[in-house]
């Protein structure tokens, strides 16, 4: 008897922390199986890839009409992993071999391994950019059945009209005190040490009008010729797995969701146990006096 009346209480303690647990209804994780959105079926037909549509030319308003401003085109491909280093070997070769482009490859790397990636910063007249693009996206036999594809595309206008303008009166500063320290050291009666800080001055005066020719330079560059920023990548490989596509990767997640509510249901419980064995300690007396009563 003892032992129905624990097992009774214990009973009470869980569903009150079930009762606690059905409030809180936000500890509850709800799993959902994903569903993959480029999913190939098999045996579907492979069109051709579209004809290239050259990017749309980019209008920049502004109320300057000397304004002056740089851009920077982001752009990833994805395509077949075979593809992806013939397709990097010819972007990097148009722009080194083809005199008519223009183009300055500032930089070039080529990761190889699990994962075939491709990078490429070039920097073009703003005409040669769509050429550029086109002879990118121009399919090669590595491409299989499925051409390359544009994943994502960004461009970065900056306004270069106050850097042009800085760079210009340092530069022009910098070669008037040149010119004021060569009038300088031509002057008759110098003494030893007046030449010596003389040419002194004139050697760092001379290093700031390099630096500000530097500048100059890339400010125009900047200004004259357009960054491309090219991301070459390997398309994923889907399988299909039929019902079962995501089980195996969720299994574990929706097993540990199950088993914290649990714990947490047991948590929950805990503050009761003390009164539930007050309880069932009264519960034993009444009974055992009860059976005494009825004995005697």
């Amino acid at each position: 008897m003892l032992r129905k009346i624990v097992i009774a209480a214990m009973a009470v303690m869980l569903l009150a922390g079930c009762e606690k647990e059905d409030e809180k209804d936000n500890n509850i994780v709800h799993m959902k199986m994903p569903v993959p959105t480029n999913m190939i079926e098999p045996g579907a037909d492979h069109t051709p890839p579209p004809p290239f549509v050259p990017p749309p030319d980019i209008v920049i308003q502004t109320d300057a009409p000397n304004a002056l401003f740089s851009l920077k085109h982001d752009l990833t491909v994805e395509m077949a992993r075979d593809a992806v280093t013939a397709r990097f070997a010819a972007a990097r070769d148009a722009c080194l071999k083809d005199k008519a482009l223009h183009c300055v490859l500032t930089s070039a790397s080529l990761t190889t391994g699990d994962a075939v990636r491709g990078e490429l910063q070039v920097a073009l007249p703003h005409e040669q950019v769509a050429a550029f693009e086109k002879r990118l996206m121009k399919p090669l036999k590595q491409d299989g059945d499925r051409g390359p594809d544009i994943t994502s595309r960004s461009t970065t206008v900056e306004n270069e009209t106050a850097r042009v303008a800085d760079v210009e009166r340092q530069l022009k500063q910098a070669i008037v005190y040149r010119d004021k320290l060569e009038d300088l050291a031509k002057r008759p009666n110098l003494t030893v040490e007046e030449v010596l800080k003389i040419h002194e001055a004139l050697s760092e005066a001379q290093t700031a009008v390099e630096n500000a020719l530097a500048a100059e330079r890339a400010a125009e560059g900047d200004v004259r010729l357009e960054k491309m920023d090219i991301t070459l990548e390997e398309r994923p490989v889907v399988t299909d797995t039929g019902a079962f596509d995501g089980f195996w990767t969720n299994a574990g997640d929706i097993f540990m969701a199950s088993l914290a509510a649990m714990l947490l249901r047991i948590v929950n419980a805990l503050p009761w146990l003390p009164l539930a064995l007050v309880l069932t300690w009264l519960a034993a007396r009444f009974v055992k006096r009860l059976r005494l009563r009825r004995g005697g």
